[in-house]
C-alpha cells in the first residue's frame, strides 16, 4: 500500500465496499473496508489484507472492452491512458457490468446523492452511434458525457430505456439495455444471435431477453440487462444494479486468457469453482446444459467470459442467464475446422468429440454428472432442430414486418436459417447415434 498515489472508491450495488489504488509503478491493490457488506469477486473474499496481483488485475481488466484499440479510443476521448485499466475506470467506471462502480474521490457525493442524469436520444442518433462503431475497433463506444463500461469483444453501446423512450445515461445513471449492431465481418450476425437466443429461450433455458430492432437502416440486437432490476418507489422507476462477474474474473484469469487454449478456465475449472462456492446443483446443471446447447447449435465462442455468475448482496451466487450465443453453422467453415472455445474432455474439434469425452469431462465429479449430461444430450438433440426452425421462422416473420425488408434481405435471412438448421440437424443426428 506504500507509494500509492491514485485511488478510486469502490461501490457495490450502491454501497461502499473498499478502495482500489494504483502505485507509482502502475501496480494495483484493492482493500476492503472493515464494514464492507459484500465481496467484489469470488476470487477476492473479504479480508483485512489488501488484494494484489492477478485477482485484482484480472477483475479490473475484465470490466473493460476486450479490444486494446477500443480501449485506446476510449482513453483518447477522455484524455487518459487507454492502456491503463485504472485510468480507464477513473473515466468510465461509474456504471460497469454488475453492481460495481469505481468512483474518483471528488465524485463521492455525486454517487451518494444518486441523481439520474438522463439525456433523450432519438433513434436516428442511435443509428449514427451504431454506424460509428460497427466494424471498427478504433472508435469509442461512449458519448462524451457517458461513464459506463462494458466488457466483451463485440461493438456495442449501452442506453437507458424508460416509458418507451431511449436515453443516454450520464454521470452515475444506470444503463438498462445493451445494443449491438452485430459483427461486421459475419453476415447477418445480429439476426443469427437473435434467433439462437430465442431458440434457447424457447427450450425453457434462462437467457438474456433480446429483441431485434431497426434503428433507421441499421439492424441491431437489443438485450435487456439481466444485472439490472427495475422497481417503483413513490411512483418513480428505480433501477437497481445487481452484482455479477464472468468466470474469468471469478477464477482470476485475464481477458487475454478467456479461451481455454490460451490458459483460461476449462469447463472442469468452472464446475469446480461453482462447487467451491456452494452454488446449487441446479446451477451446475444449468452450466452442463449450456455446454450441450453450444455443442449442438454451433456456439463456438462460448469461452469463460461468455459464462457468468449473479452475486446479489446477501444472497448465494447463481449461474447467470446465457448471452452472446450465435451459430457458426451459418458461415462457410470446413467441418474439420470447427472447434469449441472450451474443450469437452480435452477435445476441441467438433468432429472428434464423442460420448467418451463427455464422460471424461464429468469424471472428477462422479457418475451423477455424466448421467445428467447423457440425459441432456439425448433430450436436446431430439427437440432442438424442430424448436429452432419453428422459432427462427417466427422471428423472420416478425423482423420482416418490422423493417419491411426487401426480398433479397428476406431471402438472405431465410438462407441463414436453413444453413443453421442443416448444421444443427446433422450434429443432433450424430449425437442421437451415440445412444442408438
Amino acid at each position: 500500500m506504500s507509494h500509492a498515489w491514485q485511488k478510486l472508491i469502490v461501490f457495490l450495488e450502491g454501497q461502499r465496499i473498499g478502495i482500489l489504488q494504483e502505485d507509482i509503478s502502475g501496480k494495483h491493490s484493492f482493500i476492503y473496508d472493515a464494514d464492507a457488506p459484500a465481496q467484489l469477486s469470488l476470487s477476492m473474499p473479504r479480508r483485512s489484507q489488501p488484494w494484489t496481483g492477478k485477482p485484482i488485475e484480472a477483475y479490473i481488466d475484465g470490466v473493460l472492452p476486450d479490444d486494446p484499440m477500443t480501449r485506446r479510443a476510449i482513453g483518447k476521448q477522455y484524455g487518459v491512458n487507454g492502456n491503463n485499466p485504472f485510468a480507464l475506470l477513473s473515466a468510465i467506471g461509474l456504471d460497469c457490468a454488475g453492481g460495481a462502480q469505481f468512483v474518483p474521490p471528488e465524485q463521492i457525493e455525486t454517487v451518494k446523492d444518486d441523481p439520474y442524469s438522463l439525456v433523450p436520444i432519438s433513434e436516428k442518433e442511435i443509428e449514427q452511434r451504431l454506424a460509428s462503431i460497427a466494424g471498427t475497433s478504433d472508435a469509442s463506444w461512449q458519448a462524451s458525457d457517458e461513464h459506463w463500461s462494458l466488457n466483451g469483444a463485440q461493438d456495442k453501446i449501452a442506453l437507458h430505456y424508460a416509458n418507451g423512450k431511449w436515453y443516454e445515461a450520464h454521470g452515475t445513471a444506470p444503463t438498462t439495455h445493451i445494443i449491438k449492431p452485430g459483427i461486421h465481418a459475419l453476415h447477418e450476425q445480429a439476426f443469427n444471435e437473435y434467433i439462437c437466443m430465442k431458440t434457447i429461450g424457447a427450450l425453457g433455458i434462462p437467457v438474456a431477453q433480446t429483441t431485434f430492432r431497426m434503428f433507421g437502416e441499421t439492424p441491431a440486437l437489443v438485450s435487456t440487462r439481466w444485472d439490472r432490476k427495475i422497481s417503483t418507489v413513490n411512483g418513480r422507476p428505480i433501477v437497481q444494479r445487481i452484482h455479477q462477474e464472468d468466470f474469468c474474473q471469478a477464477t482470476a484469469h485475464s481477458t487475454q486468457e478467456k479461451y481455454q487454449s490460451d490458459g483460461g478456465p476449462s469447463a472442469q475449472d468452472i464446475i469446480q469453482c461453482m462447487r467451491n462456492n456452494n452454488l446449487s446443483e441446479i446451477d451446475i446443471d444449468q452450466f452442463y446444459i449450456a455446454l450441450v446447447v453450444n455443442f449442438l447449435i454451433g456456439g463456438t465462442d462460448a469461452h469463460a467470459k461468455n459464462y457468468a455468475l449473479l452475486e446479489p448482496t446477501g444472497a448465494k451466487p447463481s449461474f447467470a442467464p446465457l448471452y452472446d450465443t450465435a451459430s457458426m453453422y451459418a458461415y462457410e467453415t470446413q467441418r474439420k475446422q470447427r472447434k469449441l472455445a472450451m474443450s469437452i474432455g480435452g477435445e476441441y474439434n467438433y468432429e472428434r468429440i464423442e460420448l467418451r469425452h463427455w464422460q471424461k469431462l464429468t469424471e472428477p465429479f462422479g457418475s451423477k454428472d455424466f448421467k445428467f449430461c447423457c440425459s441432456m444430450l439425448q433430450t436436446l438433440s431430439q427437440i432442438m432442430p424442430i424448436t429452432f426452425m419453428a422459432t427462427a421462422i417466427n422471428c423472420l416473420q416478425k423482423v420482416s414486418a418490422l423493417d419491411q425488408s426487401n426480398s433479397s434481405v428476406f431471402e438472405n435471412r431465410k438462407k441463414l436459417i436453413d444453413k443453421i438448421g442443416r448444421g444443427l440437424t446433422e450434429q443432433c443426428n450424430r449425437v442421437e447415434s451415440w445412444f442408438a
